[in-house]
């Protein structure tokens, strides 16, 4: 019997931690896309040159 839930244990343990570390994986991967559009977003901006540029 307590090998039976050891079992289950250790098969709802394991499957919650991978889930778990699905989801911080998928976080991390989109704040990293939102990361890199965001730089490229900025290199793409003209820079005005002087003050008519800007005007």
């Amino acid at each position: 019997m307590q090998e039976i839930e050891r079992f289950f244990g250790n098969l709802f343990s394991s499957v919650i931690n991978r889930f778990k570390y699905f989801a911080m994986d998928s976080a991390e991967r989109k704040m990293r896309e939102t990361i890199d559009e965001q730089i490229e977003q900025r290199r793409q901006k003209p820079k005005p040159k002087d003050q008519e540029d800007r005007e």
